[in-house]
């Protein structure tokens, strides 16, 4: 039997699940298994309803194809899923999204009043106080840890590899800790002051509506295409510029110019990559930097607001 610790750092929380190797999903499950430990920004379900999940580094996790998928509305609580999201997430109450997600294990039976303290707690982070909480996975019984993202692959060309490095680095300073753009885009510190009508709300809506399809569509699309022999590395320098410039160009509009920078760098070398796994090092550097981003921005939009919508009676 093998069996993960889940930790919330701040509420002091943590739970263990028996990760289904045998049925279900064994691939996922392996995969998971295998890259343990790990740390990340947990975040909350925002429509889905009681469901926690958080960004896990693991690059394979995009182009692993699942074996069953359920509906997790059905499932019990304490499913835990894998996702080519890239995600770990976790039911602990009522859901309301029937798309089918990839099962890889259950929370302990006598754990489950625990993970509920936890999904509510998380709730309160996300909706309200905005106070960051730390999630680490480890093997049950593992206590020490070193939580580092993965080291990216090494390519010939020092260009390459100088900027899939930056960018790596880059993502580890806000793995864990707010990036301050996004901060500043928050308290509405912006230099072009997007916003129409001098208020930053909207701009926090576009911002937060434009970096998780960068990273889920756009950019993870490209990972995927590049692990396919169908697409020669001619094929993924044409479709590079028709998928990544505009958005990466709006949101620096919008305060994240780090995003920007990386994505002119990546257009400025493209026509000098030379493999294919040079590409596919650097786009999927890019990828788990969108999708950090997209996570803090997740945490830190002020869904509070959603007091002002509640549903009424007869919806």
């Amino acid at each position: 039997m093998r069996e993960i610790d889940i930790e919330w750092v701040q509420p002091g929380i943590k739970v263990t699940a028996q990760l289904d190797a045998d049925t279900q999903n064994p691939v996922l499950a392996n995969l998971l298994w295998s890259k343990l430990p790990y740390n990340s920004l947990q975040n909350h379900a925002l429509v889905s309803g009681n469901h926690l999940y958080h960004l896990v580094p693991i690059p394979e996790l995009v182009s692993t194809v699942a074996e069953t998928k359920e509906d997790r509305t059905k499932s019990p609580d304490g499913t835990v899923f894998l996702s080519q999201l890239r995600h770990l997430a976790i039911k602990y109450g009522p859901l309301t999204e029937y798309i089918p997600a990839a099962p890889v294990g259950h929370v302990r039976p006598e754990h489950l009043p625990l993970l509920r303290e936890a999904g509510r707690a998380c709730w309160q982070a996300a909706y309200l106080t905005k106070s960051p909480i730390e999630v680490r996975v480890t093997r049950h019984g593992e206590s020490q840890a070193t939580y580092r993202l993965p080291h990216p692959p090494v390519v010939q060309s020092p260009k390459v590899q100088d900027l899939i490095m930056s960018i790596h680095t880059t993502t580890q300073n806000i793995w864990i800790d707010p990036p301050p753009e996004l901060l500043a885009i928050h308290e509405g510190h912006i230099k072009s002051r997007a916003g129409s009508y001098d208020q930053y709300l909207s701009t926090l809506v576009f911002v937060n509506g434009e970096t998780r399809p960068l990273g889920h569509c756009a950019l993870d699309g490209l990972v995927r295409a590049a692990q396919q022999q169908e697409f020669s590395l001619e094929h993924l320098k044409w479709l590079t510029p028709n998928f990544v410039p505009v958005p990466a160009e709006f949101l620096g509009y919008c305060g994240l110019d780090t995003l920007w920078e990386f994505t002119q760098q990546l257009l400025r070398i493209l026509d000098t990559l030379q493999s294919k796994d040079e590409y596919l090092a650097l786009i999927s550097s890019l990828a788990l930097y969108a999708h950090c981003l997209n996570a803090w921005s997740l945490h830190l939009f002020p869904w509070h607001l959603g007091e002002a919508y509640h549903y009424r009676e007869d919806v």
